[in-house]
């Protein structure tokens, strides 16, 4: 091999590897851009979408379940019954606090909300707009209101 084409390979081989760092740099840079809304890594992207799942909204309630996914719903219902520190009524009065001149709409229900128990209140506010409020089982804190019905509206947006 003549020295001609051992520095055409060589020169080759640094310009490769100079387009490679380059590249990674490049791609490093975007990956940590605040612009970037999406992890670069499918792994990551994945585990992020099971979070943004199980975390709208994020509750932080003062009870905390049992993560026994053995159970039946029944099962977890009387679970979750037995935790819960404030009765339905209280929890309909905190929803009712949390929307004035609201109605509540049916009893409260216990729910297991991303790992917090909480009461689901559905009211009815003055403007006759229906609100879901959740409220902390546990010391009877309104954790998150939304409009609407969130089961329906997350249905649509799939």
């Amino acid at each position: 091999m003549s020295i001609k084409d051992r520095s055409k390979r060589v020169l080759a081989g640094g310009a490769a590897a100079v387009g490679l760092t380059l590249g990674v740099a490049a791609l490093a840079g975007a990956a940590t851009s605040p612009d970037q809304t999406a992890p670069t890594d499918p792994t990551v992207e994945s585990t992020t979408a099971e979070q943004d799942e199980s975390q709208d909204p994020n509750l932080n309630g003062s009870i905390q379940t049992p993560e026994d996914e053995s159970l039946s719903e029944a099962d977890e219902a009387k679970a979750l019954e037995g935790l819960a520190k404030i009765s339905p009524a209280d929890a309909e009065q905190a929803a009712l606090a949390a929307v004035p001149g609201g109605t509540v709409n049916g009893a409260a229900s216990l729910e297991n909300e991303n790992g917090s128990v909480v009461y689901e209140v559905d009211v009815t506010d003055a403007n006759g707009q229906s609100v879901e409020v959740k409220v902390d089982a546990g010391n009877g804190d309104v954790l998150d209101q939304e409009a609407g019905d969130s089961e329906d509206e997350g249905s649509e947006d799939e």
